[in-house]
């Protein structure tokens, strides 16, 4: 047999059959939607379960569990399709990652996500934070114009995700972390918004952390245009002092009263204030105490940050402070309290 008439009855054969498997093609379309769409149930179920009231730890670990299974069982039956994945990462970030709820949040209604350890505030569970990072990635791959991306009422991706990125604490996700800030800014309608002025504070520290001090300083003297956190007028203390503008650098905490420090202190404390990595915000309180004058607690911090090693950048930095707080109080020791007579 030739190679055209073999040609001729695949013609052929196609033809006869092309109904056949275009019928084939529609059924199996139908039953991949029948399985995404009894899996999207499925999971929306158990997340339903999972919110209950009544449900202990254990009952709700499981139905998160089951819930995250289903999406992934969605998602394979349709590829394409984003939804599951936004789902995915938004049921992980919101019992595992989301919040702590401090007194004043609970106020306001804000309860904190069940399966995080909020007896540690400051811990994060980084397989669950990666994990829920790649869903809002997979999201986005086939989803880009989704406007949960941007900005609008309630959280967002963006955001949420360069939350994740600077916990996780790499210079890779320092740089996700960036781009998403700055996406998040750039789709931001009103740059005077208050949630500018905390993206630009957060943009700014990121870039402190890669050690960009020029871009750092250009974000804060965005974010301070429009903050009313002392925090971010602290971040932006920081920044000048590690360009060696000490004298601005205190001008501008003691401009902030001791009272703004207390309150930064009880923040950073309960988890709501956050530094990465763990011993940062040492280099914070002992700038805020040497600027208030309070030589024997600033060295005691600048101590702590040289120990913990955080951002090996700025330790010489640190330890000029240190030696120069540790020759004044040589010469110029603290008096002996007083002796009463009774």
């Amino acid at each position: 047999m030739t190679r055209t008439l073999l040609i001729a009855i695949a013609l052929l054969s196609s033809s006869a059959h092309a109904d056949v498997w275009k019928r084939a093609l529609e059924g199996s379309q139908d039953r991949s939607r029948e399985v995404y769409d009894e899996a999207m149930r499925e999971g929306d179920e158990a997340v339903i379960l999972a919110n209950s009231q009544s449900s202990s730890l254990k009952q709700i670990r499981q139905s998160v569990t089951t819930a995250i299974a289903a999406y992934r069982k969605a998602a394979a039956a349709r590829p394409k399709v984003g939804e599951p994945y936004y789902r995915i990462a938004t049921t992980l970030h919101s019992f595992y990652l989301e919040n702590c709820a401090t007194p004043q949040l609970q106020f306001l209604g804000v309860t904190s996500s069940p399966l995080r350890d909020c007896d540690n505030p400051t811990s994060l569970n980084t397989a669950v934070a990666k994990e829920t990072i790649a869903a809002w990635n997979a999201f986005e791959a086939r989803e880009p114009l989704d406007p949960r991306l941007g900005v609008g009422e309630g959280s967002s991706i963006l955001f949420a995700r360069a939350i994740l990125h600077t916990k996780l604490g790499t210079k890779a996700d320092w740089e996700a972390a960036v781009k998403d800030y700055l996406r998040y800014l750039d789709r931001i309608g009103d740059p005077q918004a208050e949630d500018a002025a905390i993206a630009w504070g957060n943009l700014a520290e990121t870039y402190m952390m890669l050690g960009k001090m020029d871009d750092a300083i250009d974000a804060y003297r965005e974010a301070v245009r429009h903050a009313s956190d002392a925090s971010t007028f602290y971040g932006y203390a920081v920044a000048l002092d590690r360009d060696e503008r000490s004298t601005s650098a205190h001008a501008l905490i003691q401009k902030q009263g001791r009272e703004s420090f207390e309150h930064f202190q009880k923040r950073v404390t309960d988890g709501t204030t956050f530094f990465v990595p763990a011993g940062e915000e040492e280099y914070y309180y002992a700038l805020i105490e040497e600027a208030f004058g309070n030589v024997a607690k600033s060295i005691n911090h600048w101590r702590r940050y040289i120990r913990s090693g955080a951002h090996p950048q700025f330790q010489p930095r640190a330890k000029q402070h240190l030696d120069a707080l540790v020759s004044k109080q040589k010469s110029h020791p603290t008096p002996p309290p007083p002796e009463y007579d009774f």
